[in-house]
């Protein structure tokens, strides 16, 4: 079987646009993957940022009424932010508790807070 130039030089044209689509898929899946690496860190960190500025103010392990005022005025941010439902439980009874937060929901939080950050 005999080619003509015309017949050999658009095999050749497609063989190059195949490579070509294929070169384009896996470059386009490394960036979405790439994307959706940093997505997934940009979102940890600021998880962990949210934990911080929860945790700050009761990192001695004693809640004074104006820990449990900036406490109590993340909650509805903790609930909304996917954080552990550890986390996000001791947090609630806390802001729960009132003006005096009992021993043990101040140890909870505290500990909460501590295996939150790990």
């Amino acid at each position: 079987m005999r080619f003509t130039r015309s017949t050999g030089a658009t095999l050749l044209a497609s063989a190059v646009l195949l490579l070509s689509v294929t070169g384009c898929a896996t470059i386009a899946d490394t960036a979405f993957s790439a994307a959706s690496s940093a997505a997934t860190q940009l979102v940890d960190g600021a998880k962990k940022e949210l934990i911080k500025k929860v945790c700050e103010p009761i990192k001695d392990g004693s809640i004074n009424a104006s820990d449990l005022k900036i406490v109590s005025s993340m909650v509805d941010s903790v609930r909304e932010g996917g954080l552990p439902k550890e986390f996000v439980s001791a947090l609630d009874d806390v802001a729960a508790s009132g003006d005096e937060v009992p021993a043990e929901l101040q140890e909870r939080l505290v500990t909460a807070c501590d295996n939150a950050l790990v």
